[in-house]
């Protein structure tokens, strides 16, 4: 009995491991501007958060200049493509993110 828990615990480790619990690679991710902290970003740049509204998790206190925010307002990415510059001051910039292409 002992080995038949063994390897359903394996499977199911397994299956958890390859599991996209947060939902990062899903096309359903957006930046969008975050008007509660306009006042940390200097003029011209824009306060932003990445959201996915299908599991309503998010990634806040980012920026990016207000024409990079009108290029990709309304265009959904996968989080594992957002690139962030991890250092400097906060809100950290946005450096990228890949647009999901129209299936």
């Amino acid at each position: 009995m002992s080995k038949l828990v063994h390897i359903a615990f394996v499977m199911t480790s397994l299956l958890l491991i390859g599991c996209d619990i947060n939902r990062k690679e899903k096309c359903e991710w957006y930046l969008v501007p975050e008007p509660d902290h306009v006042d940390l970003v200097e003029p011209g740049w824009v306060s932003l958060c990445a959201r996915n509204y299908v599991n309503n998790k998010q990634r806040c206190y980012l920026r990016s200049t207000l024409e990079y925010a009108k290029a990709v307002h309304g265009k959904p990415f996968r989080y594992s493509t957002l690139k962030i510059r991890e250092i400097g001051p906060y809100p950290r910039e946005v450096e990228s993110i890949k647009v999901c292409k129209a299936d």
